[in-house]
């Protein structure tokens, strides 16, 4: 048996040969999942919310996707001189009232200890999981979730 670090990206020949052996395994303990996640009427939807301020900049936005029972919000942000006036948690909403449309149950997210995890613990989302020390200078990493 050789091992070998490669510098850079592997080809994608190495990172098939390297996947294929997991996706099979996958696909013998969880096939239904995995056959249905390929069919079309089950890809991941994007959600894309904006926000304006009255001079019609950008204030702010979330940005996620849906696929199955779950929505993930991947990105809330709110420019500095809109926070702490409710624009955060209307983003929020309507990003919840579009899973729940969606046939959603659950939404995730995280978040990072110097972020928002008092604003997210607000709007009745619960702390899932955390790590210490996720960026490497003392900031906690949180994941989110909510039951719909």
């Amino acid at each position: 048996m050789r091992f070998e670090m490669i510098p850079g990206e592997p080809e994608a020949e190495v990172v098939e040969a390297i996947l294929k052996p997991l996706q099979r395994y996958n696909r013998e303990k969880a096939g239904p999942f995995f056959a249905a996640r390929e069919l079309p009427e089950h890809a991941a939807v994007p959600l894309h919310l904006v926000v304006y301020d009255d001079g019609g900049a950008v204030a702010g936005g979330a940005i996620g996707e849906s696929q199955f029972s779950w929505m993930k919000v991947k990105y809330l942000a709110v420019r500095e001189d809109h926070r702490g006036r409710g624009t955060g948690t209307k983003l929020m909403d309507l990003a919840e009232a579009e899973a729940r449309r969606r046939g959603c149950k659950y939404v995730v997210l995280d978040t990072m200890s110097y972020q928002a995890p008092e604003f997210y613990s607000k709007l009745g989302y619960r702390v899932a999981g955390e790590i210490a020390d996720w960026d490497s200078h003392g900031g906690t990493k949180f994941w989110f979730v909510k039951t719909l």
